[in-house]
């Protein structure tokens, strides 16, 4: 059997749990439910997919590269609620009962840190696949990478590199350029004045690349 690594964006799946599952508490009263949701999530991606490898990758605390280089990015986001930081230590040990490896790297986005080790797997021939809401992860996708949200319908989403195409209108490669362009609301990055989703795929469609935009 091929080797297959699943990257999951432990973030992403807490806050979701968090939000979408309310009123969950122990006997003495403390929250569980991003707890609760968090192992569904783990459970169902190790039950249906059996990988042979899989990480769950979480942001260290502390500032990274972006927030140095730019002040303002993610800086729309509100504070991480007391009641769910007080189940991320719950959550680091449902990860490690289910003999899967937690990792955060001081400084390091956790984005990067996903996109670090998808390349390197992909490297080695293995199959990945990146669990996680986030689109801007639509940019790694390959033949060999594959992008997985499983709090999408009843079976999730897959995204391989025709699905990108699909749901934006360009390639994989040019999922950075499009964002760029258009901004992303979501991380606090402006984008260019004027420029929305549609006349970024058309500018890409035409001029194949943002250098090609602007020279």
């Amino acid at each position: 059997m091929a080797e297959r690594l699943f990257i999951v964006d432990g973030a992403a799946f807490a806050y979701r749990s968090f939000y979408a599952i309310r009123g969950l508490t122990d006997s003495k009263g403390r929250p569980t439910n991003a707890v609760f949701g968090f192992a569904r999530v783990m459970l169902k991606l190790l039950r249906e997919n059996e990988p042979t490898h899989i990480a769950v990758i979480f942001d260290a605390p502390g500032k990274t590269f972006r927030s140095e280089l730019y002040p303002e990015y993610k800086a729309n986001r509100k504070e991480t609620p007391d009641e769910l930081v007080s189940q991320l230590p719950l959550i680091d040990e449902v990860v490690a009962a289910l003999n899967v490896t937690t990792l955060r790297v001081p400084g390091v986005e956790a984005d990067d840190v996903i996109g670090t080790l998808a390349k390197r797997a992909e490297a080695k021939n293995m199959e990945v696949v990146i669990v996680t809401g986030d689109k801007d992860a639509l940019q790694l996708v390959t033949d060999r990478v594959a992008v997985y949200d499983p709090s999408k319908g009843d079976s999730g989403i897959w995204y391989d590199p025709q699905g990108v195409r699909k749901r934006y209108g360009v390639p994989p490669e040019r999922v950075v350029d499009l964002f760029g362009l258009m901004g992303d609301t979501s991380d606090n990055v402006p984008g260019v004045r004027g420029i929305g989703e549609k006349t970024a795929r058309k500018l890409l469609e035409t001029y194949q690349s943002l250098d090609g935009v602007y020279e």
